[in-house]
């Protein structure tokens, strides 16, 4: 495989995507959309080029992400109702309405799930030593050797770098190494014209990803550029506040502190 050639090509995918992104939310939906069709392109011409590459399940899924991204934008899929939280009353049994919100947000998440674990290895990651030395200290080595590292892992860690360094190299190779569910989503997948909708989809995300670890498995959650869903702390708006309050709130652990 030429890595070379296929860095190109993730990089200017990851590049149309965070300009589609910043356009999208300035609302300028016609040059939005082009971005994302260019990056779009590039993905599907990725994974066509390199069909082999451990990477191919991650890059359709966000080319699907952009899509739907495409249709909302296009005016050709309604947002996702969501019923006001509230208690039900004993022994009524849920609406058609509410099955259908919740069948329909369920399915949202089983896209952003992997459900084989990615075909990485430490090997594919090339360079990149002092960033696979932290994160093995950090992740690997407490899942594997639980018994010498009481604290656990932490919950998160920042990948910076240009497009195509290996930041997604390296989160897959981790998920590969502590057979973890990897999910992996974007801006364009969190991020939503209806007030309050991106707000939720980080709920969301993170409730998925308690629910399986619930089970016993580890769960590595890469987001990629989250530059684009967030900024500057004083050039935010109020969507982007509520995002990154939110990101907070989840990524703190408050929901599940002392478990």
């Amino acid at each position: 495989m030429n890595m070379g050639a296929s860095e190109e090509l993730e990089k200017l995918a990851t590049h149309y995507a965070s300009e589609a992104v910043k356009l999208d939310k300035q609302g300028a939906r016609g040059m939005a959309i082009a971005m994302y069709q260019k990056a779009i392109e590039n993905l599907l011409k990725l994974v066509q080029l390199y069909p082999n590459y451990g990477l191919n399940k991650v890059y359709i899924q966000r080319a699907m992400a952009y899509q739907e991204r495409i249709k909302v934008l296009q005016g050709g899929m309604p947002p996702i109702e969501v019923e006001p939280t509230e208690e039900r009353e004993e022994g009524k049994e849920p609406t058609q309405k509410t099955l259908t919100t919740s069948s329909r947000v369920k399915a949202t998440f089983d896209d952003l799930v992997i459900k084989e674990k990615p075909d990485v290895k430490w090997d594919q990651v090339v360079g990149l030593e002092h960033a696979k030395k932290a994160i093995k200290e950090a992740i690997v080595y407490p899942v594997q050797r639980p018994d010498l590292f009481p604290l656990g892992w932490p919950r998160g860690i920042l990948l910076f770098g240009p497009p195509g360094c290996g930041k997604t190299l390296l989160a897959a190779a981790v998920a590969t190494e502590i057979d973890a569910t990897f999910i992996s989503v974007d801006a364009a997948s969190i991020m939503s014209k209806w007030l309050g909708e991106a707000e939720q989809n980080v709920a969301r995300l993170f409730s998925s990803a308690r629910e399986v670890a619930g089970n016993g498995r580890p769960v590595i959650v890469f987001i990629d550029e989250l530059d684009s869903l967030m900024g500057k702390h004083s050039n935010e708006v109020g969507g982007e506040t509520r995002v990154r309050n939110q990101f907070l709130k989840e990524m703190d652990g408050i929901i599940d502190k002392g478990k």
